[in-house]
C-alpha cells in the first residue's frame, strides 16, 4: 500500500511540474555584473542602490530573476542580456526550376545574440523544386570481367536518357572510365601487356592499353553524343582483383571543371563494377608512399599521379563528396553488395545497387537509387566553433532519428518541410559563423552567433552621494576614483595602492577574508553566518558554531 501512495505522489508531483529542473545560478566569484552574466545561463543582476545589507558582498545581487524579486529587487532594476534572433537574408522556397538559381532552403543568413549555457531555437524549412537539373557522370570499370557488361552500356543511351528525362527536363550525362595503377602488382609492366593487358586466348578482341583513369565525355545533353563516346570504348585489364575506384572517384569530384558539373544541380557518380577497390595504404604494396592530396591532376583527360600517388582513403573521398555536394550510387555485382553496402555506410548520401550479371538492369537501378536518395532530406553542419553544439528535430511526416544530424525520408518534390533547430554556446564568443547544409544540396544557412556576456549599464557622469562623492554608479555599485576604494569608495588609500591592500586581507592560501566578509581599508569586515552571528578573526577565518 505505501508503494502504491509514493507512485501516486510521484505521479501528481510530475503533472504538476514538481519535477522539472529549477533555475539555478551557481555564483563563483562574484565582483561585477559581468562576473555575474558570466556565472550561468540563469544569472541576472539587480542594480537596485542599497539592495545589498550592511557587510553585506556585492556578489549578492547575483541571483535568478525569482530570486532577486522575491528578496525585494524591483523587475525593471534587473539586468539580464537580451537574447536575439535575426533573419539576414530570407528569400522564399522556390516551386520549380526556371533557369534562375532555386531556393530550397530557407532562410539564408540568420544572426543569434545568446547566453553562454542558454538554448536557442530556430526554424529552418526545406522544399524539394520540382524540375531540379540532374548531372550523372557515369564511372565505369573496364577491367577485363566487365567485357559484357560494356556491350551493353553502349546501347543504353537512349533508355538512360529517357529515364532522366522522367525526373527533369534538365539531365546531362557524362562518363569516364578506370582500371588501376600500372605498376606491379597491380598490372603487368610488361611492355606488350602494357599495350594489350586482355586476354591473350582471344586474339580478336579489341583492347585497350592499360590505365589508371580516364575522363571520357563531359558532362552534355545529347544523347547521340553520349552513344559515340561510349562506342568507342573497348576493354583494358589488370593483375589483381581490386581496382582503382577510389582514385577515379576522387578526381571525378575535384576536377569540377573537366567533369562539366553544373552549379544548380543534383550530381550523380555512378560507380559501375565487378570488383572491390584499393585505398589509402595499398599503394605501399608498389612503393608508393606519397598520400593522396585530394587535388586535380588531370592532363589530356588522364589522371597523371596515378602511379606517384597513393590511393584516398574513404574518409577523403567522403569529405569531397560532401564538398562537393556529390551523391555516389554502387552499382555492383551481386559478390560484391556486402563491400560496397559497408562503403557506403561511412559515405553519407550513397545507395548500393545489385548490377545483373551483364549490367541489363542498369536503368531501373539507377532510377531506383536517385529516388532513395532524393526523397531522403539530411541537415547538418560545418565549421561548428568550440564550445557551440547543434541539435536538430525533423518536423515532417517521416522523421529519422540521428545524435547530429536532422533526418526526413519520404520526401515527395514540392513537399515542404522543416527543422527546429536549437544551438547553445557554452562560453563567450564574438560573431562565430557556422554553416547549415542539406548534404548533396548547394543552398546553405549561414549561422552568425555572438554572445551577451556584458552588461550595459550607464555610467553616472558626476560622483555620486551613494559613493561618498567619491566615485561613480554603475549596476548599482561604486567606480571609485583614484585613490579611494570600499564598498562605498569610503576608505582613501593615500600613495598605497589596492593590491597591496588587498593583500593584506589574505592568508597563506591567497583568498580574500576566507570569502566570508570584504576587505575593507585593508582590514577584513566579516559577514554573518546563516545563524545570524558573525564570522571573526583578522581574516573571518573563526566562528562560533
Amino acid at each position: 500500500m505505501d508503494q502504491f501512495l509514493l507512485f501516486l505522489l510521484l505521479l501528481l508531483m510530475g503533472r504538476n511540474g514538481l519535477c522539472q529542473q529549477e533555475e539555478v545560478c551557481t555564483k563563483s566569484v562574484i565582483n561585477s555584473c559581468d562576473d555575474c552574466i558570466k556565472s550561468g545561463p540563469y544569472c541576472v543582476w539587480c542594480k537596485q542602490l542599497n539592495f545589498t545589507k550592511a557587510g553585506e558582498q556585492e556578489a549578492a545581487r547575483c541571483d535568478t530573476k525569482a530570486q532577486l524579486k522575491a528578496r525585494g529587487c524591483g523587475e525593471e532594476e534587473i539586468i539580464s542580456p537580451n537574447i536575439s534572433i535575426k533573419p539576414e537574408k530570407n528569400v522564399p522556397l522556390s516551386k520549380s526550376f526556371n533557369q534562375q538559381e532555386p531556393v530550397q532552403l530557407s532562410p539564408q543568413e540568420i544572426s543569434l545574440k545568446v547566453r553562454p549555457g542558454l538554448p536557442i531555437t530556430f526554424n529552418v524549412s526545406f522544399k524539394r523544386v520540382e524540375g531540379y537539373p540532374v548531372d550523372l557522370y557515369y564511372l565505369m570499370d573496364l577491367s577485363y570481367s566487365m567485357k559484357d557488361d560494356l556491350a551493353n552500356v553502349k546501347k543504353l543511351g537512349e533508355s538512360l536518357f529517357q529515364a532522366l528525362k522522367e525526373i527533369t527536363e534538365h539531365a546531362q550525362i557524362g562518363f569516364g572510365a578506370f582500371v588501376d595503377k600500372t605498376v606491379l602488382p597491380y598490372t603487368n609492366t610488361n611492355k606488350e601487356k602494357l599495350l594489350k593487358p586482355c586476354d591473350e586466348e582471344e586474339a580478336d578482341q579489341q583492347c585497350q592499353a592499360a590505365f589508371g583513369y580516364r575522363h571520357v565525355l563531359s558532362m552534355t545533353p545529347s544523347e547521340k553524343e553520349f552513344r559515340n563516346k561510349v562506342k568507342d570504348q573497348y576493354i583494358s585489364g589488370n593483375l589483381d582483383s581490386p581496382e582503382g575506384s577510389l582514385d577515379a572517384m576522387m578526381q571525378a569530384a575535384v576536377c569540377g571543371d573537366k567533369i562539366g558539373w553544373r552549379n544548380s544541380s543534383t550530381r550523380l557518380i555512378v560507380l559501375t563494377t565487378d570488383a572491390g577497390f584499393h585505398m589509402a595504404g595499398d599503394g605501399k604494396l608498389a612503393g608508393i608512399l606519397e598520400p593522396n592530396d585530394e587535388q586535380c591532376h588531370m592532363e589530356g583527360n588522364l589522371y597523371i599521379k596515378s602511379s606517384e600517388m597513393d590511393y584516398p582513403s574513404v574518409g577523403q573521398l567522403a569529405a569531397q563528396f560532401k564538398k562537393h555536394n556529390i551523391q555516389p550510387i554502387f552499382a555492383v555485382t551481386k559478390n560484391m553488395e556486402a563491400v560496397y553496402q559497408q562503403l557506403s555506410n561511412m559515405i553519407p548520401k550513397s545507395e548500393v545497387g545489385v548490377l545483373t550479371s551483364d549490367s541489363g538492369n542498369i536503368v531501373q537501378l539507377i532510377k531506383d537509387a536517385y529516388n532513395r536518395l532524393s526523397s531522403k532530406v539530411t541537415v547538418t553542419h560545418d565549421n561548428l566553433p568550440d564550445d557551440v553544439s547543434v541539435v536538430y528535430k525533423p518536423i515532417c511526416k517521416h522523421p529519422q532519428p540521428s545524435d547530429n544530424e536532422g533526418i526526413c525520408d519520404n520526401v515527395s518534390v514540392g513537399e515542404e518541410i522543416s527543422f527546429e533547430v536549437t544551438v547553445t554556446a557554452r562560453s563567450c564568443m564574438e560573431r562565430k559563423s557556422f554553416t547549415i547544409r542539406p548534404l548533396g544540396i548547394k543552398d546553405t544557412l549561414t549561422v552568425t552567433l555572438s554572445t551577451n556576456c556584458e552588461c550595459e549599464c550607464e555610467v553616472d557622469e558626476t560622483n555620486h552621494v551613494h559613493c561618498r562623492e567619491k566615485g561613480r554608479v554603475s549596476c548599482g555599485i561604486c567606480r571609485c576614483n583614484d585613490g579611494y576604494v570600499g564598498q562605498f569608495c569610503e576608505c582613501a588609500i593615500g600613495d598605497k595602492d589596492e593590491r597591496s591592500l588587498r593583500a593584506s586581507c589574505q592568508r597563506q592560501n591567497g583568498t580574500e577574508c576566507e570569502n566570508r566578509g570584504d576587505c575593507v581599508c585593508g582590514r577584513c569586515q566579516c559577514h554573518r553566518t546563516e545563524q545570524g552571528s558573525y564570522f571573526h578573526g583578522d581574516f573571518c577565518e573563526c566562528d562560533d558554531e
